[in-house]
């Protein structure tokens, strides 16, 4: 009979443990400057704090960048996160990780979604008691817009954030009704005018909104997943739904305010500093297009 030496059979129990419990890392390199890559960002309670930012190879499933990244466990046949950067999912507390693709929030598991060059997967760990899906985001503006801009469907967009898109290299739509859309405008006028703002108005939890208007005031989910609230001196928002039945089937980016100076000023802003919009789900806005900081205005 064969004896196994020790350390062996120490690597081989190591590696089935780690296989039943789905915990594995696999280090890769970040693609040097210049070469194609996609990106990995993780954070926790809605954007507020960043945990992990890196460049991958692109052409690999989300899951297989992530654990190039960092160490993860996954439950349900390997497709889904269940911890990694020291936080794990906890249905008592309603705390898990969830993930968007270039705005979208992803329909398949991470295993099974694909990193496309240039585009970004981020992670969140978040409390889902009072939203359980947010299906669409702000944070990584200009997208999903620029990929969606190819030149056999394009985006309708309002100014200034049409010029945006267009110096991208966007293909702009005339049709208002394009599955991808960005409008700025007073909240009662988008309502009036656009189908799926005014779904989203009716029923913002239904909607994934994390910032809303409501009774003529912004209100925004609290830090960690709170009940909305007003937010103080917040006259505009920026928010992002599906435009209709599935997310990756169409997004409206809306820049609305309580009237129509507010939202130009919070889309100047938007369109001079993209980065007010980065990593958050939302943005609340004061009068003068500032954004709001606190208390969820800017979750």
């Amino acid at each position: 009979m064969r004896r196994w030496p020790t350390a062996l059979i120490a690597v081989i129990a190591t590696a089935i443990a780690a296989l039943l419990s789905g915990c594995s890392t696999v280090a890769q390199e970040s693609p040097a400057e210049g070469e194609p890559s996609g990106r990995i960002v993780a954070t926790a309670n809605f954007g507020g704090d960043l945990l992990l930012e890196r460049r991958v190879p692109p052409g690999q499933s989300v899951l297989r960048a992530l654990r190039g990244a960092t160490p993860v466990e996954t439950s349900y046949g390997g497709g889904f996160v269940s911890e990694m950067l020291d936080r794990s999912s906890d249905p008592s507390r309603r705390r898990d990780w969830f993930y968007w693709v270039d705005g979208a929030l992803a329909d398949v598991g991470a295993r099974h979604r694909d990193l496309g060059e240039g585009e970004e997967a981020w992670w969140d760990y978040r409390d889902w008691g009072q939203l359980t899906d947010i299906w669409a985001v702000v944070g990584q503006w200009p997208a999903p817009f620029v990929s969606a801009g190819s030149p056999d469907r394009g985006v309708f967009a309002d100014e200034p954030l049409r010029a945006e898109l267009v110096a991208e290299g966007v293909t702009i739509s005339s049709d208002p009704r394009a599955p991808f859309r960005v409008r700025v405008g007073s909240n009662e006028a988008l309502v009036a005018s656009d189908p799926a703002w005014e779904r989203a108005s009716v029923d913002p939890d239904g909607a994934g909104l994390t910032v809303a208007i409501d009774d003529g005031q912004i209100v925004a989910l609290g830090p960690n997943g709170e009940k909305r609230s007003p937010v103080p001196g917040a006259r505009a928002l920026a928010a992002a739904v599906p435009s209709g039945l599935e997310s990756r089937r169409g997004i409206l980016m809306v820049v609305a305010g309580l009237d129509q100076e507010a939202a130009e000023a919070a889309a100047e802003t938007i369109a001079d500093r993209p980065e007010a919009l980065r990593l958050r789900f939302a943005v609340a806005f004061d009068r003068e297009g500032d954004p709001i900081t606190g208390s969820g205005a800017s979750t």
